[in-house]
């Protein structure tokens, strides 16, 4: 019974952390080590699909450091089988090649690793993690080593979690790209010599750059500027050259540039799939 009860514990515990965490880093250690637990399985892996490159990707512990390891997806390796047919296998003696081509004739068990390591992999358990309910493999989920092998219930354990743990990974891989673009935005607009300014159709500012609060003479931050009419904050650019190239682009959707006294400013369309300039970035360069 005390056996039990830690082993639903163990599950709300790693349901709280798939259900909170954006990050994909605590998915790929602290989740997988959770459910090592659950399993009680010696060793476990949480690989993400590459399909640009056709590779899988995991990071795991050495020396206290997160190192990334990347393996190619092929149907002859037992991740890749399960990552390319999205089926899940669970073997009982990796090294038993009839027992393997009973599952495919395709599958093999590379034991590189092991001849590297010194360690005997034995009984694996290889889980496909769905993107959404029956959607396509986002990720697969290895274990290695329980003792008298994988059951039945292991397997109906991960398939539940595999869903779960889908949409931890692509909520995290979504947050990681959104911050890599809030940073890399963060870096073009912050740390360039030049005043960048993005207006949308009524006139708005959308965002902008440190540049344009020393223009402001340190009136307005970037965040008191969002949202803004450009010329409410800067009425000194009304009734200039600027005002015009910047109704004349809207307009036409051309690049122009206006040539102030001590500015030069690009005024650049942006676009829609239809052809309209819905957005303008301004580039102000001194002279």
């Amino acid at each position: 019974m005390k056996e039990l009860t830690q082993s639903i514990d163990n599950f709300f515990t790693i349901l709280e952390t798939i259900l909170t965490s954006l990050d994909i880093d605590e998915i790929l250690t602290s989740v997988v080590e959770q459910v090592r637990t659950i399993l009680k399985a010696d060793r476990c892996t949480l690989y993400i699909l590459d399909r640009e490159n056709y590779e899988m990707y995991s990071k795991v512990l050495q020396a206290e450091n997160l190192v990334e390891i990347r393996v190619p997806i092929k149907k002859s390796s037992l991740a890749g089988y399960s990552a390319e047919t999205a089926n899940y296998l669970n073997i009982k003696d990796a090294y038993d090649d009839a027992e393997l081509k009973a599952a495919d004739p395709e599958l093999a068990f590379d034991k590189s690793w092991d001849m590297k390591s010194g360690y005997r992999t034995q009984s694996v358990l290889v889980i496909p993690i769905p993107f959404k309910t029956d959607g396509p493999t986002i990720g697969v989920f290895q274990a290695l080593n329980k003792p008298g092998g994988f059951t039945k219930k292991d397997v109906e354990i991960m398939q539940q979690l595999a869903i779960l743990i889908g949409i931890a990974v692509n909520n995290a891989l979504l947050y990681q790209t959104a911050d890599e673009e809030r940073l890399l935005r963060g870096y073009i607009m912050d740390d360039i010599d030049e005043g960048i300014c993005i207006l949308n159709s009524k006139r708005q500012i959308i965002s902008a750059n440190r540049f344009l609060e020393v223009m402001s003479g340190m009136r307005y931050t970037v965040d008191m500027m969002v949202g803004e009419n450009f010329y409410e904050l800067f009425p000194s650019f009304q009734g200039t050259q600027l005002e015009e190239k910047i109704n004349d682009v809207f307009e036409h959707g051309f690049k122009k540039i206006a040539q102030l006294e001590i500015l030069e400013i690009k005024v650049i369309p942006y676009l829609d799939d239809k052809g309209i300039t819905r957005k303008l970035i301004l580039i102000f360069s001194r002279i």
